[in-house]
């Protein structure tokens, strides 16, 4: 197989030996005797014989990328061949969006950023079957899977043996220290398949700085402030499950995970205000600390009812999270001869439960079509409560009332859904329809919410030849977007004297009609073209304090309408044997309306990512990234444009079993800057965090196996979206 994904088949003869006849010439008509003939060696070359298919293929709803096992490719260089997945060391989006899934034989891979990555490098096409791109999450999926879905698909073996893999990534800079250990171990044998996965996040030191300005309308005002934090962290996951193949029909699946995270974060800022010739003057001492817990159970049971593909599975999830907040905050203020020391503290305490079972029945009716329809139950319980004190003169702590709370929230939801697919040899067609009934219920507030809604989905192709080299696609979805909880918890968080943070309960979900369509040329390159239509869209807000107009806070609300329209262009190109390019942009025209009444304004936006991969000798290669994105726009809120360059330089030895890569990242030191506009002023803010600036990184994995490879059997989930709420993504 060639780079470029092409196959070719060769049948190579050093040659072939036969003999061949010379006849005498003769004018006689005698016969020809035996000793007339003459033998000769002679060789005869066989031309090249050349069949060529595509790696890519079009499913109903899903593009299907076939790995041969001898690429010698890990599972990022595979994605960065698949249409229209994004990979950054950040995230990994098709055409874009946000949320994406990434799934391993149907269990979802619950990292993020550089260990997301890092894990994907581990994963060898040797052991990966294929690779399915879901850009839209079909009916069968929850209403929330809005950012589409990745699938990879490992190859099964059935003899003993085990694999796994270690892997250690570290960054470094003038005021950053990270270390990301994390290992995996697979196991088969008989019956049974048994895996483990570890992984941990120790940031000893990240420190930043935080630069506020202010431009006022009232000429005679001006504010600037400075806040150094520290924001070390710990993080850690242990993951364990077991998979029982009782039969070729049944197998039953456990998994059990635990994750914790810590963190003290320090702070100190300086703030002035002045207003004519007055200046105030503040200081702020700030530590805040939170930790939390969460466990996580799985069990499946899933029986197949032919050999054709026809299964009914039953899923089920529980999760549980435990987070305290102990916070303390010491002001200290000067106006002119005037002098004011504040003291006070809070506490608070959360705790969520999410618990799920998904009973589903797909049946194959023939070859290239079926049918899937299922039954899910979700249950979401948050209770969250928070106490502030203030410190007296007599050194006693006075509970402050106006900034505690306590919110008791319970969601169910309900849902049924059913499929239908087929293939044609011109196209494909696949619908699905997914009615939920959803019932809130505010027990702090005594308020209940009972509605139905109806999520459709449709994915079209049609073929222009009979490889699938061209093919248009259109697809239209309705899904949700509920709020995460840390949106909805309203508990404040004082960055200074003059600003905080703060959770909004009253949220409302965030409903969006998606569709596109998409051309496909030689399997790979996409040119899509479509919109995003957001009714009650959640997005940052950026207020006036209502008792002092000095003070700003950002709090999530609902905006009427957005309307995203995009035009997006994904190009992989292989020019030469030893350079992989892959370039993506998408373009978009924003229209917001705020409010019922407002009318629509709007903006362009643009974000470009673009990889370089040069194959040097000895195994030896090198990367280039670049990711841009436009001033970005969030209500009265934005992001300034960031342009980021990364080079890496990667090492495999033993076949790539072992890989080490050097690297640095933002590489021109490029930092997050915002701004927000409130009726009196409008704010700048650059934060200068370590870990988002210029850094150096070194990563070393290694993959070991013992025995036949075993197939990296896991336990499905069907809490992908629940979760992601609890961890606030």
């Amino acid at each position: 197989m060639t780079n470029s994904m092409r196959y070719l088949i060769f049948l190579i003869l050093a040659g072939f030996t036969g003999v061949t006849a010379w006849g005498q010439t003769s004018t006689t008509a005698r016969p020809m005797a035996v000793n007339d003939t003459l033998t000769e060696d002679s060789t005869y070359a066989l031309q090249e014989v050349v069949v060529r298919t595509s790696p890519v293929k079009r499913k109903a709803d899903r593009f299907i990328l076939s790995v041969p096992p001898a690429q010698n490719k890990d599972g990022v260089e595979l994605l960065q061949q698949a249409p229209g997945v994004w990979l950054s060391d950040e995230r990994i989006s098709i055409n874009g969006s946000s949320g994406t899934k990434v799934f391993v034989d149907n269990r979802e891979i619950k990292l993020t950023g550089e260990m997301l990555i890092g894990y994907l490098r581990s994963l060898k096409s040797d052991d990966i079957a294929r690779v399915e791109v879901l850009p839209m999450a079909g009916a069968d999926k929850d209403a929330d899977a809005q950012g589409g879905a990745i699938h990879i698909i490992m190859r099964r073996h059935t003899d003993k043996g085990f694999q796994g893999n270690l892997s250690m990534n570290a960054s470094f800079a003038s005021s950053l220290q990270s270390y990301q250990p994390s290992g995996s171990l697979n196991y088969h044998s008989g019956k049974w398949d048994t895996y483990g996965f570890a992984s941990g996040t120790l940031v000893p030191q990240n420190k930043g700085d935080l630069y506020v300005t202010r431009d006022y309308v009232a000429g005679d005002k001006g504010f600037s402030s400075l806040t150094r934090m520290k924001q070390p962290s710990r993080y850690g996951t242990i993951r364990m499950g077991t998979v029982y193949t009782m039969d070729s029909s049944n197998s039953l699946g456990v998994e059990l995970e635990y994750v914790r995270r810590g963190y003290i974060w320090p702070s100190q800022s300086y703030s002035t205000l002045s207003v004519g010739p007055l200046d105030m003057e503040s200081q702020g001492v700030y530590r805040q600390k939170e930790t939390y817990n969460m466990y996580t159970a799985t069990a499946n049971y899933i029986h197949k009812l032919d050999k054709d593909g026809s299964v009914l599975k039953l899923v089920t999830d529980y999760i549980s999270k435990d987070l305290h907040g102990r916070n303390q905050y010491q002001i200290f203020q000067e106006i002119g001869a005037l002098n004011k020391d504040t003291v006070y503290r809070s506490r608070s305490n959360a705790t969520y439960q999410i618990a799920t079972a998904d009973l589903s029945w797909k049946q194959q009716l023939h070859k290239k079509s079926f049918f899937q329809i299922g039954m899910k139950y979700t249950y979401t319980g948050m209770k969250d409560d928070a106490c502030y004190e203030g410190l007296e003169p007599d050194e006693s702590w006075k509970p402050n009332v106006a900034y505690g709370y306590e919110l008791d929230y319970h969601e169910n939801i309900g849902a049924l859904y059913g499929t239908y697919s087929l293939d044609m040899k011109r196209g494909s067609v696949h619908i699905g329809l997914r009615g939920e009934y959803t019932q809130t219920s505010n027990e702090t507030e005594r308020r209940t919410r009972k509605y139905w809604d109806w999520f459709p989905h449709i994915d079209g192709n049609f073929y222009f030849d009979e490889i699938h080299k061209w093919m248009l696609i259109g697809q239209y979805g309705r899904y949700i977007e509920r709020p995460t909880f840390s949106a909805l918890n309203p508990n404040r968080i004082q960055t200074s004297e003059y600003s905080y943070l703060i959770g909004n309960p009253m949220l409302r979900p965030t409903y969006i009609n998606k569709f596109s369509i998409t051309l496909v040329y030689n399997f790979r390159y996409t040119l899509t073209v479509g919109g995003n239509l957001h009714h009650d869209l959640i997005r940052q807000f950026g207020k006036e304090d209502a008792e002092n107009s000095d003070i700003s806070y950002v709090i999530n609300e609902n905006h009427n309408r957005e309307n995203h329209w995009f035009v997006a262009i994904t190009a992989p190109w292989q020019p030469l044997n030893w350079l992989n390019l892959n370039a993506s942009f998408i373009g978009v025209r924003q229209d917001i309306r705020m409010y019922r009444e407002d009318d629509y304004f709007g903006h362009f936006l643009y974000f470009a990512n673009a990889n370089a991969t040069v194959l040097l000798p000895s195994d030896y290669s090198l990367e280039a990234q670049y990711n841009g994105v436009s001033r970005l726009y969030s209500g009265n809120s934005g992001i300034d444009p960031r342009h980021t360059f990364n080079l890496h330089l990667r090492k495999k030895w033993k076949d790539g079993r072992c890989v080490a890569t050097l690297g640095v990242d933002n590489i021109f030191n490029r930092y997050n800057s915002y701004f927000s506009n409130v009726p009196s002023y409008s704010s700048q803010n650059r934060f200068e965090l370590a870990s988002s600036g210029r850094l150096m990184k070194l990563t070393f994995t290694w993959n070991f196996n013992h025995g036949k490879k075993s197939g990296a059997v896991t336990v499905e989930k069907k809490s992908a979206s629940e979760r992601s709420r609890i961890e606030g993504k």
